[in-house]
């Protein structure tokens, strides 16, 4: 009877020790580069890319280079960004981040909601702060008329599908 009680917090604890493992990563090859790696569409494999693609499922938010339109798909070069809340001025604080862009997809269906600076002030039905829906040729058009320091100063928020292609982005209000 002395053994089974002791047994039970020893099996305890190797679940609690391999979930730790699991979660973490630790205890097992990895495969794959740690960092990721650029995520587009080629001739050759576009489903191996986007299946690898490493922003597959999540939001992210980012600074956009430049967007342009391939073979009737929307591409857009990106890099993680941070922002931080700037009390002093109850703006957003764009805090670029470093490292090469990353080109990725937008799907056909993608939903593109663009707020002041990158859609202009000409929206009457909305205020500067509230996202108005575009087209993604409207997109690509207005971000490379938009001047290189207010482009680097913009942020977006990106939603990505399963397979890697964005299907929501929405530009960050600064006024």
């Amino acid at each position: 009877m002395h053994t089974s009680r002791r047994q039970a917090p020893l099996r305890l604890l190797t679940v609690v020790a391999f979930g730790a493992l699991v979660l973490t990563g630790c205890g097992g090859a990895t495969e794959g580069p740690a960092d990721p790696a650029p995520v587009g569409a080629t001739a050759s494999a576009p489903a191996a890319e986007s299946a690898a693609s490493p922003f597959a499922g999540t939001k992210q938010f980012v600074t956009i280079d430049k967007a342009w339109t391939e073979d009737g798909l929307t591409k857009v070069s990106m890099r993680s960004a941070e922002k931080k809340v700037n009390t002093q001025f109850d703006t957003w604080q764009i805090v670029p981040g470093t490292g090469e862009f990353v080109t990725v997809t937008m799907a056909k269906d993608a939903r593109v909601l663009l707020t002041v600076p990158l859609r202009g002030d000409d929206a009457p039905e909305a205020g500067r702060g509230e996202p108005v829906s575009t087209t993604q040729a409207e997109f690509v058009t207005l971000l490379t008329q938009l001047e290189s320091r207010i482009r680097e100063d913009t942020g977006f928020d990106l939603s990505f599908d399963g397979e890697g292609q964005v299907t929501k982005l929405q530009s960050l209000y600064k006024p």
